[in-house]
């Protein structure tokens, strides 16, 4: 584990260390959600303290298991762990809502610096009567109620369609996506980058698309090459719920990392730009497992194609990790590279 990826892990602990000493003394009964408790610790202290816990995860992290939606049913409270951006976290509070009778209370778990503070700006009159229980280790948690204000609670209510201009000549892509998705409503810079010197594709390729979001880069493949087996790969349930919308004729894996693939043919092509966060905390864990895995997952003479920021330092990875490692394409943000193994 990398020292950054240890950040990121410290984070959540911490946070959720807070969260359960300050539920601890509110000791919640009934059923209690619990969104994106990566860490678990606010789930076990409410659990110890006599509450039935239903948690969901949108994010498979570690072999966790993961939803793109909470189940139904009543619940007599809720805690909501800070997501990353604020269009995650309104619909996140939603769904919660949703979920919940007038008065229940539902917590909100976050740092400073992650804009704890701000959450009261995105209640859309959900929730009232903020009062903040704790504040511990740059942490706080938040207690709300619940309103009558109705919620949308349905994961489709939030489906949008958007059109994503690609590298001429390919025309534009019209896509399932939902907020909070990354580079939601527009084609990210660096998969631009990756597009424009995609390699030509032939029928029966099976293509991995690693971390793929709402399935971009898998689509722009589906339309030059309809006949490439494609595997779409993604630690995000939402994500995948899109990219199963956009690719229909794709395999979805749920995954965090290449170790979800299993056992499996070999793949002639793995595309990828890579996720470089998690959370707030910049994190080089993934790519790194990335170029360092693909050997057990690609063909002789098969190849990696990732994009990534200048700074991430991809060359010297590629040169080590592969027998034949070329920079693609190169821009004042970006870096386009390819790798063969030895």
């Amino acid at each position: 584990m990398s020292r950054l990826d240890n950040r990121a892990t410290d984070r959540d602990s911490t946070i959720a260390a807070v969260a359960a000493e300050a539920l601890s003394e509110r000791k919640p009964q009934g059923r209690i959600l619990v969104a994106f408790d990566s860490d678990g610790g606010i789930a076990q202290a409410l659990t110890e303290g006599g509450a039935q816990v239903v948690p969901w995860l949108r994010l498979a992290q570690d072999g966790k298991t993961a939803t793109a939606w909470p189940p139904d049913g009543g619940f007599d409270g809720a805690v909501l762990r800070l997501p990353r951006g604020w269009a995650s976290f309104e619909m996140a509070l939603h769904a919660l809502a949703a979920r919940l009778p007038v008065g229940a209370p539902l917590w909100i778990v976050g740092s400073n610096d992650e804009g704890v503070t701000s959450a009261v700006k995105h209640f859309d009159g959900l929730v009232e009567g903020v009062e903040t229980l704790i504040i511990k280790r740059r942490a706080r948690v938040l207690e709300t109620h619940r309103t009558a204000e109705p919620a949308h609670g349905a994961l489709e209510d939030w489906r949008q369609t958007v059109s994503l201009p690609l590298p001429e000549p390919a025309a534009a892509l019209e896509l399932t996506s939902y907020p909070g998705l990354f580079a939601h409503g527009h084609l990210d810079a660096g998969t631009e980058c990756l597009l424009r010197v995609l390699p030509e594709i032939a029928a029966g390729v099976r293509v991995l698309d690693f971390g793929c979001g709402a399935g971009v880069i898998a689509r722009a493949v589906r339309e030059r090459q309809p006949e490439a087996l494609l595997t779409l790969l993604d630690i995000d349930a939402v994500a995948l719920h899109a990219a199963r919308q956009n690719v229909p004729d794709a395999e979805m894996v749920l995954s965090d990392g290449l170790a979800g693939l299993g056992t499996r043919e070999r793949f002639g092509l793995i595309l990828s730009n890579p996720p470089l966060h998690r959370g707030k905390d910049e994190d080089f864990s993934m790519l790194e497992a990335l170029v360092a895995g693909t050997k057990q997952y690609l063909k002789l003479r098969g190849t990696l194609i990732a994009v990534t920021q200048r700074t991430a330092g991809v060359g010297k990875l590629f040169k080590t990790a592969f027998g034949h490692a070329e920079m693609l394409l190169e821009t004042p943000q970006f870096q386009v590279w390819s790798g063969t193994p030895k």
